[in-house]
C-alpha cells in the first residue's frame, strides 16, 4: 500500500528502503551480496545470498532474521537515515519544537527494524526521553535513559550520542537525583566533548549546552557570578542560533540578578531574536518569560500571554508550567 501523495509506503522506512539504500551506494544489489560474501557469508554462494536478499525485501519492517542482521553488522546504518535520526535524538535540534503529540507519531513510525535492530536505535531511545521530560515524565525518561546507557555498551555510537546522554542524564538529576549524580554526569559530557570530532554547529550546541548546566547548578548554589562567567566565555560570534540563545539568556539572567534590569532586557530580547532566527518555538516562549521577568508589569504581562499561547499551541505541559510560575512569581498569575 502507498501513500496517495508521495507514492512512498505508508508503513515507513523498512527494509526495501534499507537495500535500496544500499543499492544506490554500491550500484547493484548483486555487488551488496558480494560485499556480504567477502566478509563472510558462511556456506552460502552469492547467488544464494542475493536471493536472500530479495525476500528479505519483502519483510517490510519486521524482523529481519539472520540475513538483516547480518546485514546491519556489516553495513550499519545509511549515514542519511542516522542524520535524521539525530535530528529526532538530540535536544538542541528543530524537532524537539514539534508538538509533543507530532513528535510521538514520527518516533512510532521509525520504532522498528532495521532501525530498531541498529546501534542506530539509541536515537530513537533518546527521543522517547526527550519526550517523556516534556511531559514531566521523570521516571519514564530515567527508564529510557537507562536503556541508552545499555545499548551504548555494546553497540558502536556515535559520539553526539554518548554526549546527549550525558547532558540529559545531568538535566534528569538536576531535577530528581542526588547531587552526586548530576555531578558525575556533567563531567563525562565534559570529558567527552572535549575529545569528540563534531560539526562547527554541534560543538557550538553542545558547549553552550554544558555551560548552562554547570551554570544552572551554580546559580542554585547562590554562586551567581560564577554563573555569570561561564556565559561570558562563549563566544560572541553567532555560529548556531540555539547557541547564541544559550549565551544570550544566560547573560539575561545573570544581569537580572545583578539589579541591571535594563541590561538584562536587552539579552533576553536578544535572545528571543536568535529564537526566532533559528525558528526555535519552545526557546522563544522561554525568551519571552525572560522579557517578562526584566521589563515592568504591564509589559511583563503582554509578555506573558504571549508565552501561555505559544506554550498552548505546542501542547507543551513543561512550558506552560514554566509560564504559569513566572507568573505567579511576578504576582501577574
Amino acid at each position: 500500500m502507498t501513500g496517495p501523495i508521495s507514492g512512498h509506503s505508508v508503513a515507513g522506512w523498512g527494509w526495501a528502503e534499507y537495500l535500496g539504500a544500499l543499492v544506490e551506494e554500491f550500484g547493484t544489489l548483486a555487488a551488496v551480496a558480494w560485499k556480504l560474501f567477502e566478509q563472510g557469508g558462511g556456506d552460502d554462494d552469492v547467488g544464494s545470498i542475493e536471493r536472500a536478499l530479495r525476500r528479505l525485501r519483502t519483510k517490510r519492517q519486521h524482523d529481519g532474521g539472520i540475513w538483516g542482521d547480518k546485514l546491519l553488522a556489516c553495513f550499519g546504518m545509511p549515514r542519511s537515515i542516522e542524520d535524521r535520526l539525530v535530528w529526532m535524538g538530540v535536544y538542541h535540534s528543530l524537532f524537539n519544537d514539534l508538538p509533543v503529540a507530532i513528535c510521538t507519531d514520527q518516533l512510532r513510525l521509525w520504532d522498528f527494524p532495521p532501525v530498531s535492530a541498529s546501534p542506530a536505535r539509541v536515537w530513537l531511545l533518546l527521543c522517547a526521553a526527550s519526550l517523556a521530560l516534556r511531559r514531566r515524565d521523570f521516571a519514564g525518561a530515567r527508564v529510557y535513559y537507562d536503556r541508552v546507557a545499555a545499548a551504548m555498551a555494546v553497540g558502536r555510537v556515535r559520539d553526539e550520542a554518548r554526549i546527549e546522554h550525558a547532558l540529559m542524564v545531568a538535566y534528569l538529576e538536576s531535577r530528581t537525583g542526588p547531587d552526586a549524580a548530576q555531578l558525575a554526569a556533567l563531567e563525562s559530557a565534559e570529558r567527552l566533548l572535549a575529545a569528540a570530532t563534531l560539526s562547527v554547529g554541534d560543538r557550538a550546541c553542545f558547549t553552550a549546552r554544558l555551560v548552562d548546566s554547570w551554570a544552572f547548578r551554580d546559580n542554585h548554589r547562590s554562586r551567581e557570578a560564577e554563573a555569570m562567567a561561564r556565559y561570558r566565555s562563549l563566544p560572541v560570534e553567532d555560529v548556531h542560533p540555539f547557541a547564541s540563545y544559550r549565551r544570550e539568556a544566560g547573560l539575561a539572567y545573570g544581569h537580572l540578578w545583578a539589579d541591571d534590569r535594563a541590561t538584562a532586557h536587552r539579552h533576553a530580547r536578544a535572545a528571543c531574536d536568535h529564537a526566532g532566527d533559528g525558528g526555535y518555538a519552545r526557546l522563544r516562549v522561554m525568551g519571552l518569560i525572560l522579557c517578562a521577568r526584566t521589563d515592568e508589569p504591564g509589559a511583563a504581562r503582554v509578555f506573558l500571554a504571549r508565552a501561555r499561547a505559544m506554550a498552548a499551541r505546542l501542547g507543551e505541559e513543561e512550558l506552560a508550567g514554566r509560564v504559569e510560575r513566572a507568573a505567579v512569581q511576578l504576582g501577574l498569575g
